[in-house]
């Protein structure tokens, strides 16, 4: 099974660089090449123990809690599946939303312009984003990013730097929002038992978003001399990179408005899921409970987020006087959506899409 063909242009380079999410160095003469093992990613002894340590985790909750297994999975079979189905449509719709947005961002960064191309529907767009999540979602270190940039450069000949460039800016925005977003929802819990661990999860989420703005300043400030610093073979590539990034800010209240849609509609998953469970929540614990799980989801430890996120969740809602069981539902069938089922789909849509990329 292969993630996709991979341009020779570097004999060593662009196998191995796109592996280690890095940026590949183009030569748009040469399209033929080799191939890219995701089953060799998957298989290697990295991801099995990035695994073992996320199932480990898991079993260290659920032990602790003392969890009764049978119990939660009673109560997650007895759930609402009208407002279950609910929750999968809305976190789905998410990605025509996302695949939407960094169509406009790569319209601003004018990226098909050079080779004529048009590029992709904000649907096949959205896909390449849920290629990019699966292969999140099976291996460590967030090697999809590099994933999907590649798949537009095949899908669209679009510079594969450029694509990055628009991935990172659109990170950016993400992360810039989510620090917005996250405070507005922990002014809601100010007061109650949840307002000592909301800080630490608020400035949790400011550490990521100065650091996000820091990279871009020093990029902006000292763009030119990195780029005159690097070999002549990676100048080119650095700055397609850059441009990517930079131009892909224009329309800003358009793709401020559309990033803050996005969150609301990973929210939205998650309102759902305590719904189909009957449990009342308030609404500002649930947005905070959705972004926190969000930047769980981003340490790059286990694939996924996969057992950090599981007891994120649960410890979040039980701090908020949830009961321990209905805590663990939520946080299970939250996790079989937003994690599991894209595992799943994900893989059909791999499978499918192979001809296509």
């Amino acid at each position: 099974m292969t993630l996709s063909r991979q341009p020779a242009s570097t004999s060593r380079g662009a196998t191995e660089d796109l592996a280690k999410g890095g940026c590949v160095t183009e030569n748009p003469a040469e399209e033929n090449g080799t191939e890219v093992s995701l089953s060799g990613r998957v298989l290697n002894l990295k991801t099995l123990v990035s695994f073992a340590i996320a199932f480990a985790i898991i079993i260290f909750v659920f032990t602790k809690l003392d969890v009764d297994v049978g119990s939660i999975a009673q109560n997650a079979w007895r759930s609402n599946k009208v407002y279950f189905i609910m929750a999968v449509v809305v976190y789905y719709a998410g990605f025509w939303l996302r695949g939407a947005r960094w169509r406009i961002l790569l319209q601003n960064s004018r990226a098909a312009d050079t080779t004529g191309a048009h590029l992709p529907s904000s649907f096949r767009l959205g896909e390449m984003i849920l290629l990019n999540w699966f292969a999140n979602c099976v291996m460590p270190a967030r090697l999809g990013d590099a994933y999907r940039g590649y798949l537009l450069k095949r899908n669209a000949k679009v510079s594969f730097s450029v694509a990055m460039g628009t991935i990172v800016a659109e990170r950016m925005l993400d992360m810039i929002v989510l620090f917005v977003l996250l405070g507005l929802a922990a002014l809601g819990l100010v007061g109650s038992k949840n307002t000592d661990l909301a800080v630490k999860i608020v400035l949790a989420g400011f550490a990521m978003a100065v650091v996000m703005a820091l990279g871009l300043g020093a990029m902006m400030r000292f763009g030119g001399s990195i780029q005159r610093r690097l070999p002549r073979r990676l100048q080119m590539a650095y700055g397609r990179f850059q441009h990517g990034t930079f131009s892909s800010f224009k329309q800003l209240p358009l793709i401020t408005v559309s990033t803050i849609v996005i969150w609301l509609v990973e929210a939205g998953r998650l309102y759902f899921v305590t719904q189909s469970l009957g449990v009342s929540i308030a609404l500002s614990l649930i947005l905070f409970v959705a972004l926190a799980h969000s930047i769980i989801t981003v340490i790059p430890f286990t694939p996924g987020g996969l057992g950090l996120a599981e007891a994120g969740i649960i410890g979040l809602l039980m701090i908020s006087n949830i009961t321990k069981q209905d805590a663990v539902s939520i946080a299970i069938l939250d996790r079989v959506i937003s994690y599991w089922s894209i595992v799943v789909v994900g893989f059909i849509v791999f499978l499918a899409s192979r001809r296509r990329y």
